[in-house]
């Protein structure tokens, strides 16, 4: 079987090393010329050298959110050290090492963009260019792997008058330092981990900073960062908020996440997005409509790397013959099924797990009758939502277990 993945960042290689493991020949198509996807710093937004958008989000001094324990790939450890949560450079060193140790740079075809991916005659046409020289080719693949993330294509939701706001305004995936904030008044919108990080590096050198936000925050702030609630409008020199205060600001960073984009599907392919609703997938994973297409990576607010491995195992189960799938109809009824105990939540939240991510990997698990997800992981990630810490540090003691160190 010949298998195309489509993207040489964690999931991607993730998967390239589970395909090996099964035999099958793989093709791992890459735009820019590193493994590691969004892992990757640079300075540059907007597009690249090669005119390609930039997939990375990352910044100067960028800390994970998650502690290093529960962003392991299975058999495959950090390097030991008396720390959890770590810079930016150290967990790109550890995807480059994970490929490294399984021979995965081999496979990859670098500076090549995926233009087209159709199905035709129970193959996959895969149709690529590379972005330096501008030639296009083509391949046909028994399966594909959108392993393509989804931290490249920013949301910015609709506020009420902001287009009549005179001041800057962007979005985290084009922030990269704080320096064009010295002295000025900053609100940022959206208070995740990203924009609780970020309002912190800004908080040193600007003169004021808000942070709007309408969620829970899991890491405690600086004093020096006034909490604000939702925006109601924005007006040429600040915002109104939804407690009828208002503040004037000079900038306005949105920190509100991404939406999820395929551009290289074909409409045949029979996914479509709506309302950031990746379907229709079978548990999350698999095109209903064509069942030897998988996506890799496509739930949030979970620790990324074990779900790549389950995620890669379930759909690898299918093409292998190990799990036979149900029939169309019968995915179809399950995927309604678990719409229907969403509880009155928007479609857009469909693909966020949270606390629910144990519950998710058991049924993976379960269904396919394969390894299941330690559950020393669930354990691990419910102590760290409840008190985020990023001083605190952690070890994995066995399957069940984990001890915090400092």
């Amino acid at each position: 079987m010949k298998i195309a993945i489509l993207g040489a960042g964690g999931a991607g290689l993730c998967a390239a090393r589970h395909c090996l493991d099964e035999n099958f020949n793989i093709d791992i198509f890459e735009q820019t010329g590193n493994v590691g996807g969004t892992w990757n710093y640079t300075d540059n937004i907007g597009v690249d050298e090669n005119g390609i958008p930039v997939h990375s989000s990352m910044y100067q001094g960028l800390r994970t959110n998650l502690p290093k324990e529960l962003m392991t790939y299975e058999d495959f450890p950090y390097p030991q050290q008396e720390k959890s949560y770590l810079p930016q450079d150290e967990v790109l060193d550890y995807i480059r090492n994970y490929a490294k140790k399984y021979h995965l740079e081999k496979y990859v075809k670098f500076y090549k963009q995926v233009l087209n991916v159709e199905p035709r005659d129970n193959l996959w046409l895969v149709e690529f260019e590379d972005v330096k020289n501008k030639q296009k080719e083509s391949g046909f693949y028994d399966a594909v792997f959108v392993c393509n993330g989804h931290y490249k294509d920013a949301f910015i939701p609709e506020i009420p008058g902001q287009d009549s706001f005179k001041g800057t305004i962007k979005h985290s995936h084009d922030y990269r330092t704080p320096d064009c904030y010295k002295n000025r008044r900053v609100l940022l919108i959206g208070a995740g981990p990203s924009g609780c990080d970020i309002s912190e590096h800004i908080a040193e050198v600007a003169s004021k900073v808000y942070l709007s936000h309408k969620t829970h925050i899991f890491l405690p702030l600086s004093e020096t960062i006034q909490q604000k609630p939702v925006v109601t409008k924005l007006e040429p020199s600040g915002a109104i908020f939804e407690d009828d205060t208002s503040e004037e600001v000079d900038d306005i960073l949105y920190c509100t996440g991404y939406k999820f984009t395929f551009p290289f599907l074909s409409d045949t392919c029979g996914v479509q997005v709506k309302d950031n609703y990746v379907n229709p997938l079978f548990k999350q994973v698999i095109s209903i409509e064509n069942p030897t297409l998988g996506f890799i990576g496509i739930p949030f607010t979970v620790c990324p790397f074990p779900l790549f491995d389950i995620q890669v195992r379930f759909f690898l189960s299918t093409l292998n013959g190990h799990y036979k799938l149900p029939s169309k109809e019968e995915m179809l009824k399950d995927l309604e099924q678990t719409m229907a105990k969403m509880s009155g939540k928007p479609i857009r939240k469909y693909h966020q797990l949270g606390e629910d991510q144990k519950n998710y990997f058991d049924e993976l698990a379960e269904a396919a009758n394969i390894r299941k997800v330690p559950p020393v992981i669930q354990s691990l990630y419910m102590r760290v939502r409840k008190n985020r810490n990023l001083n605190d540090c952690f070890r994995i003691i066995d399957d069940e277990k984990w001890e915090q160190i400092r």
